[in-house]
């Protein structure tokens, strides 16, 4: 009876993995076609803390800022250990990218800003903007 229970067990535990592997619960979005894995930001505390403090990023993984109206919204490279690509984007429309932002060097902390108010910010690992041929005017195709 163990061996059964114990064969039951596994089989349900790798059907799992199985499943979670091709649908995870990660958010994400297609631009051009590129899949980019996105941990959403939404609270106060989420949006201030970002990227801040970790020591890198998976390819093709990012972080989508929601905001709840259009804006110029700024932001800074507080905390962060690598560069990153800022995508600016009104509604699903991307409308601005800053590309290659290094981490703080010499204590100036510069803000950045897109040059159109927007209610959404996706920033991704330097470089992946020019490797997936993303430009202003693509549109993003929301996943989950």
């Amino acid at each position: 009876m163990k061996p059964l229970i114990l064969f039951f067990t596994m089989a349900i535990l790798a059907g799992t993995l199985l499943f979670y592997k091709a649908k995870p619960l990660s958010p994400t979005i297609s631009i051009n076609g590129t899949l980019f894995f996105v941990d959403i930001a939404v609270t106060k505390s989420e949006i201030e803390k970002g990227l801040g403090g970790r020591k890198m990023l998976p390819p093709k993984h990012g972080m989508l800022f929601l905001k709840d109206h259009k804006d110029l919204y700024p932001f800074w490279m507080g905390g962060m250990k690598f560069p990153l690509d800022f995508v600016w984007i009104d509604g699903n429309r991307i409308v601005d990218i800053t590309k290659n932002v290094p981490p703080i060097s010499d204590g100036l902390i510069p803000q950045l800003k897109p040059s159109v108010p927007v209610d959404k910010i996706l920033e991704l690992n330097a470089g992946e903007t020019d490797s997936a041929g993303i430009k202003i005017g693509d549109t993003l195709l929301f996943n989950k």
